[in-house]
C-alpha cells in the first residue's frame, strides 16, 4: 500500500508540475457552463425580439394592428418600437430589430371602403424564431379585420358615407348605425357565444418547460472527464521516455500496484475538476444539484474507469503518436454518441440505445438521475459495482501489457 501512495504522490507531483494541462481541465466545465448560460440563459429563456414599426398613417386601424402585439404572452416576447422610415430601414439592416412593419397612408381609409391595402414586413434574415412570429401574428390579425369588416359592412358603410357630409350626423342616423351594429352583433352570436371550437387543455403530471442548459450540463461535465481521461492515460510515454517506468517495474512490487497508484493519483485529479464543475453549475449557472456528493463520488468513479480504458489504448499503441491518434479516433465518437455534445432527447431515436451503451453515455444516465435527485438505490449500486468491475477487468488487462510496454 505504501508503493501505491507513493507512485500515487509522484503522479500528483508530475500532474501539478503541468498546470497549464490541469487548468485547462479544471476551466473546461467553467468554459461550457459559460457557453450554455450565453445560448440558453437558463430555464426561464425564450424568444424575445424587436418589432420596429413606421405609421405613415396614425389612423385607428393602424394603432389596431400594432396593439396585436402588445396583448397578452406575445406582449413577452415582442417590443414594439414606433420610428420613422429612415432609422427603421438602417436598423433592420443592421440586424438591430426582428422586423419592421410599414403601415403606409391611407390605411385606415382602405380598410374602412373595403378597399385594398398593402402593408410591408421586412424580417431579420438571421433571426427565425421571431420573424416567424410576427409573420403568423400578422396574417391573423388582418384576417380578423377582414372578418369584422365583412361582419359590420352595412354599419361601416353607413360610417363612410355621412363622414362625407359637413357637421353632426342627425340623431336617427347615429341611432340607425347602433342599431345595424347591434343586429349584425346578434346575427354572429349564434357563431361566437358560444364558439363552435372549445380549447380544452389536459394536464398529464408536473409539466416544466425543456431546460437547454440543464440539457446540456451533465453530458458537459462527462465531457470534461473523458478529455482529462484520454490526457492522463498519456503520461505512461512520458514516463516511458524518462526511464521511470522501466525502473518502475522492475521493482517486487509489480505493474499492477504501479497503475493503482497511477489511477489513484488520477482520481485525485478527476476528483477537484468534478468539484469545480458541479460547484459552478450550482452557485454560476444557477443549475440545482439534487445530490452534490453522490455526484462527485459517481464522477470521480467513471473518470477512473475511463482513464483505465485510455490507458489501456496507449499501452497496446506501437507509439505515442499512434497512442494520440488512436484516443482521439475514440474520444470523438464517445462524445457524439454518448450525449456529449447532442442531448440524448435531440438525438434519433434508433441511436439512442446505442448511445446509452456506451461507457460514457452509461454514466452519463447514472449522473443525470444524481443531479435530478431521481436515482434508483438499486440500480446506482449495480451501476457502481459495473463501474468497479470494469476498472478491475481493464488494470489486469493493462498490468499484463505494461511491463513489455516499459521495457521494449
Amino acid at each position: 500500500m505504501r508503493f501505491v501512495l507513493a507512485t500515487a504522490r509522484k503522479d500528483l507531483l508530475r500532474i501539478r508540475r503541468d498546470w497549464p494541462a490541469l487548468l485547462l481541465w479544471i476551466g473546461l466545465p467553467l468554459m461550457v457552463g459559460a457557453l450554455l448560460t450565453l445560448m440558453f440563459g437558463g430555464e426561464d429563456a425564450g424568444p424575445h425580439g424587436t418589432l420596429l414599426v413606421v405609421d405613415e398613417d396614425g389612423s385607428l386601424a393602424g394603432r389596431f394592428l400594432t396593439g396585436a402585439f402588445q396583448q397578452g404572452a406575445l406582449a413577452e416576447i415582442v417590443d414594439v418600437e414606433p420610428v420613422d422610415l429612415e432609422e427603421g430601414g438602417e436598423r433592420i439592416e443592421a440586424g438591430d430589430a426582428s422586423g419592421l412593419l410599414v403601415i403606409p397612408e391611407g390605411f385606415g381609409q382602405a380598410v374602412l371602403d373595403g378597399e385594398p391595402a398593402t402593408l410591408e414586413l421586412v424580417t431579420n434574415p438571421a433571426q427565425t424564431i421571431v420573424p416567424g412570429i410576427l409573420e403568423e401574428t400578422l396574417d391573423i390579425t388582418l384576417e380578423g379585420a377582414e372578418v369584422l369588416r365583412q361582419l359590420f359592412d352595412q354599419p361601416l358603410d353607413q360610417i363612410v358615407a355621412d363622414s362625407e357630409t359637413e357637421g353632426f350626423p342627425a340623431d336617427t342616423v347615429v341611432a340607425s348605425i347602433s342599431t345595424a351594429f347591434n343586429q349584425a352583433a346578434e346575427d354572429a352570436s349564434a357563431w361566437l357565444f358560444p364558439p363552435p371550437i372549445t380549447l380544452e387543455t389536459v394536464t398529464t403530471g408536473d409539466e416544466e418547460s425543456f431546460d437547454f442548459a440543464r440539457a446540456f450540463f451533465p453530458g458537459m461535465l462527462i465531457l470534461a472527464l473523458l478529455f482529462m481521461a484520454a490526457g492522463l492515460a498519456a503520461d505512461v510515454w512520458s514516463e516511458r521516455r524518462q526511464g521511470t517506468l522501466r525502473r518502475a517495474v522492475s521493482a517486487p512490487r509489480g505493474a499492477g500496484a504501479i497503475l493503482a497508484g497511477k489511477w489513484l493519483a488520477g482520481a485525485a485529479a478527476l476528483g477537484i475538476v468534478a468539484a469545480v464543475g458541479l460547484a459552478a453549475g450550482r452557485w454560476l449557472f444557477g443549475i440545482e444539484v439534487a445530490l452534490p456528493v453522490l455526484a462527485w463520488a459517481w464522477m470521480v468513479l467513471t473518470g477512473t474507469a475511463l482513464l483505465a480504458l485510455f490507458t489501456l489504448v496507449q499501452l497496446f499503441a506501437r507509439s505515442e503518436k499512434t497512442g494520440n491518434v488512436l484516443a482521439n479516433a475514440l474520444t470523438l465518437p464517445l462524445a457524439m454518441l454518448g450525449g456529449s455534445f447532442f442531448p440524448f432527447e435531440a438525438m434519433p431515436e434508433w441511436m439512442v440505445p446505442i448511445g446509452q451503451a456506451t461507457p460514457n453515455g452509461y454514466a452519463l444516465m447514472r449522473l443525470r438521475s444524481i443531479l435530478e435527485g431521481a436515482v434508483d438505490p438499486a440500480v446506482l449500486a449495480m451501476s457502481a459495482v459495473v463501474a468497479v468491475g470494469v476498472v478491475l477487468f481493464l488494470g489486469w488487462l493493462a498490468g499484463r501489457r505494461l511491463r513489455g510496454f516499459a521495457t521494449p
